[in-house]
């Protein structure tokens, strides 16, 4: 992603103190993201803003637009000429009252929104300085939302198979798919993933068994179902090479079982645990579901997919549960442990309990009136395992019958993805630059 920063003044007003606002404002945005790209000084007129855009190393993909004092439509008007991407608004508070107008910078602020809607561009704003915290979180949040909306345009996602019977959420229309998100789909037949695991030599997996045995507790390398374990992953992780995947949408059951005597838990765990999120049940909105809370997080934490399987009133809480998860979101108290399926008695399955911390659940929702997003606030609870696989107790702001009364009601999907953080405002703003409905709970 490449972000610009465009500060734009009109000198006659408090210039003295625009200069002071503007290396405030640089210094600390590249505290937040080093490699921003702005100019010396600020823009005083359009052939300057022209000079600035037209030397650019790369077009950019989202800008913060400061106005340091009231300027009309004469900047905004030569960006939208050339660029659509996602714009954050900034302006200073007006210092004082009485005497001199300082800065003006409100109105500045109603004249260039007032222009960037009228040409349907989206866009966001924020009153104040981003050394303030509320300022920071707000270019942080504004940073993420446009992080992830530029690695949707170019996200492929690997499905495997089909989804298995009674599944049908997860399934997509290709087409509708990539016009609303951006994403490609690219399918693999999971017979040919097996034979394929099957023929590999343990000089080719076994970076991958070890790589399991360093993160799975009580993982027992001589397994034979750990060693089709580590065949499996290494057969994907060339194909997430050659390919550029970045999320995977999988069948599961009962293949896994039946055709290649392994249960799926420890495959899907590792993949996702090396930031590659993989969806069970072929969920392939699933999977761009945890993909986008991934990007959100700037790919430094995997993320967790869950079925929202049991409501507790007492503390107003969901548990989330899969058969997989990554290891590095467990519980220090309750690591992920190598086990079996609790079903089929088959591993590698994988044990653990979601760490404590707060917690966002997103879900890339589709209906009859097209894509949705849906996003649930909370704290995972520090709690042991719920059930034999991996899983966690979230507790949410909303009376949980009247949370799951509302998904229910609104045709939500049982799979949610969940990340590390309050990414609520991320969300929505990235809801506006793909032009999506959002709905947070």
């Amino acid at each position: 992603m490449s972000l610009v920063y465009i500060p734009v003044v009109r000198r006659k007003f408090d210039a003295e103190l625009a200069q002071k606002r503007f290396e405030t404002t640089l210094a600390t945005l590249k505290l937040i993201e080093p490699a921003i790209v702005a100019p010396h000084e600020p823009l005083g007129e359009p052939a300057e803003l022209l000079n600035f855009i037209e030397n650019l190393d790369e077009e950019p993909t989202a800008i913060i637009f400061q106005q340091l004092t009231f300027t009309g439509q004469e900047f905004v008007t030569e960006l939208v000429k050339r660029y659509a991407v996602p714009v954050f608004l900034l302006i200073e508070k007006e210092p004082s009252v009485h005497g001199w107008l300082h800065l003006n910078a409100m109105t500045g602020l109603l004249s260039t929104a007032n222009y960037l809607h009228m040409h349907g561009q989206v866009y966001q704003e924020f009153i104040g300085g981003v050394d303030e915290d509320a300022g920071a979180q707000a270019v942080r949040q504004f940073i993420s939302s446009a992080q992830a909306y530029h690695d949707l345009q170019h996200l492929t996602v690997g499905v495997v198979g089909t989804f298995p019977p009674g599944f049908n959420f997860s399934g997509t229309d290709p087409q509708e798919l990539r016009a609303s998100l951006g994403v490609t789909l690219k399918h693999y037949a999971i017979d040919h993933a097996f034979q394929d695991a099957t023929t590999l030599a343990p000089a080719a997996y076994q970076a991958q068994l070890t790589y399991a045995e360093q993160h799975l507790k009580d993982l027992d390398p001589k397994d034979p179902r750990a060693i089709k374990m580590a065949q499996y992953v290494t057969v994907m992780q060339d194909h997430i090479h050659d390919d550029n995947l970045g999320a995977i949408a999988s069948r599961c059951w009962p293949d896994f079982f039946d055709k290649f005597d392994s249960a799926p838990g420890g495959v899907f765990s590792q993949l996702t645990n090396q930031k590659t999120p993989v969806a069970e049940e072929g969920d392939i909105h699933g999977a761009v579901s945890m993909y986008v809370l991934q990007a959100l997080k700037g790919h430094s934490e995997p993320v967790f997919l869950g079925d929202l399987c049991r409501e507790d009133e007492t503390d107003n809480s969901l548990t989330i549960w899969h058969d997989y998860g990554p290891y590095d979101l467990a519980n220090p108290d309750y690591p992920a442990t190598a086990g079996v399926h609790p079903n089929r008695k088959i591993g590698v399955s994988v044990d653990g309990s979601l760490k404590p911390g707060e917690v966002t659940l997103l879900r890339v929702h589709y209906d009859t009136d097209g894509y949705h997003l849906i996003s649930i606030h909370g704290k995972a609870l520090p709690v042991e395992n719920q059930y034999n696989g991996f899983s966690g107790k979230v507790q949410v702001e909303l009376p949980i019958n009247e949370l799951v009364h509302n998904l229910a009601q609104s045709g939500a999907e049982s799979h949610f993805a969940l990340v590390y953080g309050d990414y609520t405002t991320a969300i929505k703003w990235l809801g506006q630059w793909c032009h999506l409905p959002v709905t947070q709970y």
